[in-house]
């Protein structure tokens, strides 16, 4: 148990001595926990400018304006259909709203004309606009259904829902959208920077059998098996620490509400930490030399990090790419955070905690294997 404590501090002494890993396991899982603060804070400062371009110039066009212009969240802004691209594209407007012409007459006949909407950013921006503007145009064809197209009839209904004065109790709710959003943002980096940092801790079972230190190390009353158990809790210390630190900027630095207990999504990101772990066994026992490892790493990370959903939402992904998806670990430990985000109990994923620990059990077992049956390491450059 001794040699194993000093085998462990050795390696934390070694890995910390270089600034190096001081920025890979701290600096940079904390920068991609304020990149994802930035993004998602900035993407909700101030209104939602909608350039209104009336070609219609009726009274449909009218109350269609005033409708947008009574919505919180918007600012209305009147604009010429010339000037529409030019603006998006300056980013002085989100959107525009082109009214067309005989709006107002298409309403009282009964097909109304359908208003467009141009944008640069796409449906998260747009959705919200077209909603709206489809609920205010149903209003207006019940109406116009109900006087039979009668122009006089419909003003006189026109005028009565005016006036009728609906008063409101309006309930403010606190929006977690985006801190829900920075928290599966700031996982996505973490989960990232986890299986880095195993894959460098890895590294120091390679460096040494470089140097010749690993036969110098089991010459001594160590064995292999303790050399590799060692490695192996360095990281699993390295990723539980990388964890910790990461909770507790979250919690009380930038003051994220994650939806997830504390306790339930450090479960959630130890049972990755194994699997981490289990990734850095796997490199050191399949490498035979340092550049095999580095490239080995590269490989198993990149693609399982974008098909897991560490750099974007799964749901952009075409369906056959989402299904792939489910063959990473990081897919997982995504999912269970999200079960438990939209308000699911800590059981409903064990079957995800058991994925993972299958995951880490499966490669571990693999790394075992190889590294008994490897035993020349003469010629490990």
């Amino acid at each position: 148990m001794r040699n194993l404590m000093l085998l462990i501090l050795n390696n934390l002494k070694v890995t910390f001595r270089k600034k190096g890993n001081i920025v890979i396991y701290i600096i940079l899982p904390l920068g991609g926990v304020l990149l994802s603060l930035l993004m998602y804070g900035s993407s909700s400062a101030g209104p939602l400018k909608i350039g209104f371009i009336d070609n219609d110039h009726g009274w449909a066009a009218s109350e269609l304006k005033e409708k947008l212009s009574a919505t919180e969240g918007f600012l209305i802004i009147e604009v010429e259909e010339d000037e529409v691209s030019k603006k998006l594209l300056d980013f002085e407007l989100d959107a525009a709203v082109i009214v067309p012409e005989a709006y107002s007459e298409s309403i009282l006949e009964g097909i109304a004309a359908e208003t467009e909407i141009v944008s640069l950013k796409g449906k998260e921006t747009t959705a919200w606009v077209e909603q709206l503007i489809n609920r205010h145009t149903s209003s207006m064809m019940l109406l116009s259904a109900a006087s039979g197209g009668e122009e006089a009839a419909f003003d006189r209904m026109l005028a009565q829902v005016r006036a009728n004065n609906l008063k409101l109790q309006v309930i403010s709710a606190d929006d977690k959208s985006m801190s829900r959003s920075m928290t599966m943002s700031s996982v996505g980096f973490l989960i990232m920077f986890t299986m880095l940092g195993a894959g460098f801790t890895s590294g120091i079972v390679l460096k040494e059998k470089r140097n010749r230190t690993y036969h110098r190390i089991c010459s001594a009353p160590v064995s292999a098996k303790q050399y590799i158990f060692a490695n192996s809790l360095t990281g699993l210390i390295i990723c539980i620490l990388q964890i910790l630190m990461i909770q507790l900027a979250m919690k009380f630095v930038f003051r994220i509400d994650t939806g997830v207990e504390g306790v339930h999504m450090f479960i959630i990101l130890l049972m990755f930490a194994f699997v981490a772990v289990g990734v850095g066994l796997f490199i050191t026992a399949f490498s035979n030399s340092s550049y095999m490892a580095g490239t080995l790493n590269t490989l198993i990370l990149t693609p399982t990090c974008m098909l897991g959903g560490c750099y974007w939402d799964t749901a952009l992904m075409p369906d056959i790419m989402q299904k792939i998806g489910y063959f990473t670990p990081q897919r997982w430990a995504i999912d269970a955070v999200t079960r438990m985000q939209s308000g699911g109990a800590f059981g409903d994923i064990t079957l995800n905690l058991l994925v993972l620990a299958a995951f880490a059990m499966a490669l571990m077992l693999i790394a075992a294997f190889r590294l008994s049956r490897t035993d020349n390491v003469q010629k490990f450059v």
